[in-house]
Protein backbone atom coordinates (compact mmCIF):
# COMPACT_ATOMS: atom_id res chain seq x y z
CA UNK A 1 0.00 0.00 0.00
CA UNK A 2 1.94 3.34 -1.14
CA UNK A 3 1.58 6.60 1.72
CA UNK A 4 -1.34 8.43 -0.65
CA UNK A 5 -3.85 5.31 0.01
CA UNK A 6 -2.79 5.17 3.47
CA UNK A 7 -3.41 8.75 4.02
CA UNK A 8 -6.44 9.10 2.19
CA UNK A 9 -7.67 6.00 4.26
CA UNK A 10 -6.49 7.33 7.59
CA UNK A 11 -7.99 10.94 6.49
CA UNK A 12 -11.36 8.66 5.98
CA UNK A 13 -11.20 7.27 9.53
CA UNK A 14 -10.30 10.61 10.73
CA UNK A 15 -13.76 12.32 9.08
CA UNK A 16 -15.88 9.60 11.22
CA UNK A 17 -14.30 10.43 14.42
CA UNK A 18 -14.95 13.97 13.93
CA UNK A 19 -18.56 13.23 14.08
CA UNK A 20 -18.67 11.18 17.54
CA UNK A 21 -19.94 12.82 20.38
CA UNK A 22 -17.91 14.69 23.03
CA UNK A 23 -18.30 11.85 25.63
CA UNK A 24 -16.90 9.33 22.86
CA UNK A 25 -13.71 12.02 22.42
CA UNK A 26 -12.63 11.56 25.49
CA UNK A 27 -12.68 8.11 26.16
CA UNK A 28 -10.93 6.99 22.80
CA UNK A 29 -8.77 10.38 24.20
CA UNK A 30 -8.21 7.85 27.77
CA UNK A 31 -7.04 4.99 25.36
CA UNK A 32 -4.84 7.20 23.70
CA UNK A 33 -3.20 8.23 26.56
CA UNK A 34 -2.41 4.68 28.02
CA UNK A 35 -0.85 3.56 24.13
CA UNK A 36 1.18 6.94 23.98
CA UNK A 37 2.50 7.30 27.79
CA UNK A 38 2.48 3.47 28.56
CA UNK A 39 3.14 1.18 25.11
CA UNK A 40 4.59 3.73 22.93
CA UNK A 41 6.67 6.26 24.92
CA UNK A 42 5.98 8.64 22.46
CA UNK A 43 8.85 11.35 23.34
CA UNK A 44 8.72 10.65 26.99
CA UNK A 45 12.80 10.93 26.99
CA UNK A 46 12.08 14.86 25.32
CA UNK A 47 9.26 15.28 27.52
CA UNK A 48 11.07 14.80 30.76
CA UNK A 49 14.33 16.19 29.63
CA UNK A 50 12.63 20.10 28.70
CA UNK A 51 10.35 19.55 31.71
CA UNK A 52 14.10 18.97 33.96
CA UNK A 53 15.75 22.00 32.24
CA UNK A 54 12.90 24.37 32.50
CA UNK A 55 12.49 23.22 35.91
CA UNK A 56 15.88 22.57 37.78
CA UNK A 57 13.79 23.01 41.16
CA UNK A 58 11.50 20.16 40.83
CA UNK A 59 12.15 16.74 42.01
CA UNK A 60 12.33 13.78 39.76
CA UNK A 61 9.42 12.55 41.14
CA UNK A 62 7.46 16.19 40.68
CA UNK A 63 8.58 16.02 36.84
CA UNK A 64 7.38 12.78 36.15
CA UNK A 65 4.29 13.62 37.52
CA UNK A 66 3.83 16.88 34.91
CA UNK A 67 4.61 15.07 32.58
CA UNK A 68 1.91 12.37 33.40
CA UNK A 69 -0.69 15.23 33.21
CA UNK A 70 0.88 16.35 30.17
CA UNK A 71 0.50 13.27 28.09
CA UNK A 72 -3.39 13.26 29.78
CA UNK A 73 -3.89 16.50 28.16
CA UNK A 74 -1.64 16.39 24.80
CA UNK A 75 -4.02 12.91 24.34
CA UNK A 76 -7.39 15.49 24.89
CA UNK A 77 -5.43 18.03 22.49
CA UNK A 78 -5.13 15.51 19.73
CA UNK A 79 -8.66 14.16 19.77
CA UNK A 80 -9.98 17.65 20.61
CA UNK A 81 -8.30 19.12 17.10
CA UNK A 82 -9.94 16.27 15.08
CA UNK A 83 -13.44 17.15 16.53
CA UNK A 84 -13.10 20.78 15.72
CA UNK A 85 -13.66 19.48 11.96
CA UNK A 86 -17.13 18.57 12.82
CA UNK A 87 -18.29 21.68 15.62
CA UNK A 88 -19.90 24.64 14.96
CA UNK A 89 -20.56 27.84 15.94
CA UNK A 90 -22.60 27.37 19.09
CA UNK A 91 -20.04 24.50 20.19
CA UNK A 92 -17.36 27.34 19.87
CA UNK A 93 -19.26 29.68 22.18
CA UNK A 94 -19.93 27.16 24.48
CA UNK A 95 -16.70 25.40 24.80
CA UNK A 96 -14.08 27.78 24.05
CA UNK A 97 -15.43 31.04 25.78
CA UNK A 98 -13.44 34.69 24.41
CA UNK A 99 -12.69 37.18 27.00
CA UNK A 100 -12.03 40.34 26.68
CA UNK A 101 -12.80 41.09 22.66
CA UNK A 102 -14.58 44.09 23.34
CA UNK A 103 -11.21 45.25 24.02
CA UNK A 104 -9.42 44.23 20.81
CA UNK A 105 -12.60 45.66 19.13
CA UNK A 106 -12.26 48.84 20.41
CA UNK A 107 -9.18 48.97 18.00
CA UNK A 108 -11.25 48.37 15.30
CA UNK A 109 -13.38 50.82 15.97
CA UNK A 110 -10.24 53.31 16.08
CA UNK A 111 -9.50 51.93 12.54
CA UNK A 112 -6.60 49.91 14.03
CA UNK A 113 -4.92 46.68 13.33
CA UNK A 114 -3.59 44.41 15.86
CA UNK A 115 -1.44 41.34 16.50
CA UNK A 116 -1.68 38.88 18.50
CA UNK A 117 0.64 36.75 20.04
CA UNK A 118 -0.15 33.42 21.23
CA UNK A 119 1.74 29.92 22.51
CA UNK A 120 1.58 26.40 21.95
CA UNK A 121 -0.64 26.00 25.47
CA UNK A 122 -4.00 24.45 26.21
CA UNK A 123 -5.86 23.86 22.71
CA UNK A 124 -4.60 26.99 20.39
CA UNK A 125 -6.24 25.45 17.53
CA UNK A 126 -9.78 26.44 18.43
CA UNK A 127 -8.23 29.93 18.55
CA UNK A 128 -9.87 29.42 14.96
CA UNK A 129 -13.28 30.45 16.26
CA UNK A 130 -11.78 34.33 17.31
CA UNK A 131 -13.55 35.48 14.03
CA UNK A 132 -17.21 34.51 15.97
CA UNK A 133 -16.57 37.62 18.37
CA UNK A 134 -13.63 40.02 17.03
CA UNK A 135 -14.31 41.95 14.16
CA UNK A 136 -11.11 42.39 12.46
CA UNK A 137 -9.96 40.06 9.83
CA UNK A 138 -7.76 37.07 11.69
CA UNK A 139 -5.12 35.91 10.02
CA UNK A 140 -3.69 32.95 11.03
CA UNK A 141 -0.05 32.21 10.63
CA UNK A 142 0.99 28.61 10.18
CA UNK A 143 4.00 26.52 9.04
CA UNK A 144 2.48 23.82 6.03
CA UNK A 145 3.57 20.66 7.14
CA UNK A 146 5.50 18.11 4.43
CA UNK A 147 1.90 15.42 3.40
CA UNK A 148 -0.37 18.09 1.50
CA UNK A 149 -3.17 15.95 2.35
CA UNK A 150 -2.87 16.05 6.24
CA UNK A 151 -2.46 20.08 6.03
CA UNK A 152 -5.46 20.49 3.82
CA UNK A 153 -7.60 18.17 6.38
CA UNK A 154 -6.60 20.34 9.27
CA UNK A 155 -6.45 23.38 7.68
CA UNK A 156 -10.40 22.67 6.50
CA UNK A 157 -10.98 22.90 10.38
CA UNK A 158 -9.30 25.65 11.13
CA UNK A 159 -10.89 27.83 8.32
CA UNK A 160 -15.02 26.84 9.43
CA UNK A 161 -15.19 30.19 11.79
CA UNK A 162 -14.14 32.57 9.40
CA UNK A 163 -10.27 32.65 9.95
CA UNK A 164 -7.96 33.05 6.78
CA UNK A 165 -5.07 31.23 7.19
CA UNK A 166 -1.69 32.80 5.98
CA UNK A 167 1.52 30.27 5.47
CA UNK A 168 4.78 31.97 7.29
CA UNK A 169 6.46 32.79 4.14
CA UNK A 170 3.41 34.71 2.72
CA UNK A 171 2.73 36.55 5.94
CA UNK A 172 4.39 40.14 5.25
CA UNK A 173 2.83 40.50 1.74
CA UNK A 174 -0.42 40.07 3.35
CA UNK A 175 0.26 42.41 6.09
CA UNK A 176 1.40 45.02 3.11
CA UNK A 177 -1.90 44.02 0.91
CA UNK A 178 -4.25 45.05 4.02
CA UNK A 179 -2.13 47.79 4.71
CA UNK A 180 -2.56 49.44 1.36
CA UNK A 181 -6.31 48.43 0.66
CA UNK A 182 -7.77 49.97 4.61
CA UNK A 183 -8.10 46.34 6.01
CA UNK A 184 -8.08 46.03 9.44
CA UNK A 185 -6.78 42.36 10.58
CA UNK A 186 -5.59 40.60 13.12
CA UNK A 187 -2.37 38.84 12.74
CA UNK A 188 -2.39 35.34 14.49
CA UNK A 189 1.43 34.63 15.48
CA UNK A 190 2.50 31.46 17.78
CA UNK A 191 6.16 32.88 18.73
CA UNK A 192 7.39 30.17 20.27
CA UNK A 193 8.05 27.50 17.38
CA UNK A 194 11.51 26.84 16.93
CA UNK A 195 13.09 28.86 13.74
CA UNK A 196 15.83 28.12 11.53
CA UNK A 197 19.13 28.08 13.22
CA UNK A 198 20.05 30.60 10.91
CA UNK A 199 17.92 33.27 13.15
CA UNK A 200 19.99 34.95 15.66
CA UNK A 201 17.90 36.39 18.29
CA UNK A 202 18.63 34.01 21.67
CA UNK A 203 16.52 34.60 24.46
CA UNK A 204 16.71 32.73 27.97
CA UNK A 205 13.07 31.46 28.07
CA UNK A 206 12.48 28.83 31.45
CA UNK A 207 15.86 28.70 32.14
CA UNK A 208 17.64 27.81 28.63
CA UNK A 209 19.31 30.02 26.18
CA UNK A 210 16.07 30.07 23.40
CA UNK A 211 15.97 31.17 19.73
CA UNK A 212 13.06 33.10 18.84
CA UNK A 213 11.35 34.11 15.79
CA UNK A 214 12.45 37.71 15.06
CA UNK A 215 9.23 37.81 12.49
CA UNK A 216 6.44 38.50 15.54
CA UNK A 217 8.00 41.71 16.89
CA UNK A 218 9.24 43.14 14.05
CA UNK A 219 5.93 43.10 12.71
CA UNK A 220 4.33 44.59 15.29
CA UNK A 221 7.20 47.13 15.68
CA UNK A 222 7.24 47.99 11.46
CA UNK A 223 3.02 48.74 11.23
CA UNK A 224 2.72 49.85 14.73
CA UNK A 225 -0.21 47.38 15.27
CA UNK A 226 -0.72 47.22 18.99
CA UNK A 227 0.30 44.01 20.63
CA UNK A 228 -2.10 41.42 22.44
CA UNK A 229 -1.02 38.68 24.22
CA UNK A 230 -3.56 34.96 24.06
CA UNK A 231 -4.05 32.94 27.45
CA UNK A 232 -6.03 30.08 27.12
CA UNK A 233 -7.15 28.93 30.12
CA UNK A 234 -8.69 24.81 30.81
CA UNK A 235 -11.71 24.78 33.02
CA UNK A 236 -12.33 21.26 32.29
CA UNK A 237 -12.31 18.88 29.61
CA UNK A 238 -13.50 20.38 26.57
CA UNK A 239 -14.12 23.54 28.39
CA UNK A 240 -11.60 26.23 27.40
CA UNK A 241 -11.65 30.52 28.32
CA UNK A 242 -9.30 32.41 26.29
CA UNK A 243 -8.02 36.07 27.42
CA UNK A 244 -7.11 38.76 25.47
CA UNK A 245 -4.65 40.66 27.00
CA UNK A 246 -3.02 43.71 25.79
CA UNK A 247 0.65 44.06 26.08
CA UNK A 248 2.02 46.67 24.10
CA UNK A 249 0.07 49.64 22.92
CA UNK A 250 2.56 51.47 21.00
CA UNK A 251 4.85 48.67 19.45
CA UNK A 252 6.92 51.86 17.60
CA UNK A 253 7.91 53.09 20.69
CA UNK A 254 10.01 50.16 21.84
CA UNK A 255 12.74 47.72 19.82
CA UNK A 256 11.99 44.37 19.25
CA UNK A 257 14.10 42.65 21.53
CA UNK A 258 12.06 44.77 24.15
CA UNK A 259 8.79 43.51 22.39
CA UNK A 260 10.04 40.03 22.65
CA UNK A 261 11.18 39.78 26.27
CA UNK A 262 7.59 40.89 27.35
CA UNK A 263 6.15 38.37 24.89
CA UNK A 264 8.58 35.87 26.90
CA UNK A 265 8.05 37.38 30.31
CA UNK A 266 4.31 36.67 29.82
CA UNK A 267 4.54 32.78 28.65
CA UNK A 268 6.71 32.23 31.68
CA UNK A 269 3.93 33.68 33.81
CA UNK A 270 1.68 31.14 32.18
CA UNK A 271 3.32 28.21 31.96
CA UNK A 272 4.27 28.11 35.32
CA UNK A 273 1.10 28.38 36.63
CA UNK A 274 0.20 25.10 34.93
CA UNK A 275 3.22 23.69 32.75
CA UNK A 276 1.76 20.34 32.31
CA UNK A 277 -0.63 22.23 29.32
CA UNK A 278 2.53 24.05 27.57
CA UNK A 279 3.76 21.64 24.45
CA UNK A 280 6.77 19.90 25.69
CA UNK A 281 6.96 17.08 23.66
CA UNK A 282 8.41 19.85 20.65
CA UNK A 283 11.87 19.79 20.30
CA UNK A 284 11.95 23.28 21.10
CA UNK A 285 15.93 23.86 22.11
CA UNK A 286 17.38 21.70 19.38
CA UNK A 287 19.23 24.68 18.82
CA UNK A 288 22.91 25.78 20.72
CA UNK A 289 23.68 29.63 20.35
CA UNK A 290 27.11 30.41 18.41
CA UNK A 291 29.61 31.79 20.94
CA UNK A 292 29.15 34.88 18.64
CA UNK A 293 25.47 35.58 18.86
CA UNK A 294 24.58 37.24 21.74
CA UNK A 295 22.00 36.44 24.52
CA UNK A 296 19.52 38.92 25.31
CA UNK A 297 18.85 38.48 29.13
Amino acid sequence: MNSGVSTNIGIFFLKIVARFPFWMIYFLSDIFYFIVYYIVGYRKEVVIQNLSNSFPEKSEKEIKQISKKYFHHFSDLILESIKMRNMNAADFRKRMVIKNADEVNKYYDKGKSIVLFTMHYNNWDWSGCLPLQVKQTMLGVYKPIHNKRVDEFINQARLRMGTELVKNAQTLRRILKAEKSGEKILTWLAGDQTPLATQKTWFMFLNQETLFYPGPAFISKKFNHPVFFQRTIKKARGMYETHLELLVENPAEFSEIEITKRYIQRMEEVINENPEYYLWSHRRWKHKRPGNIPLHN
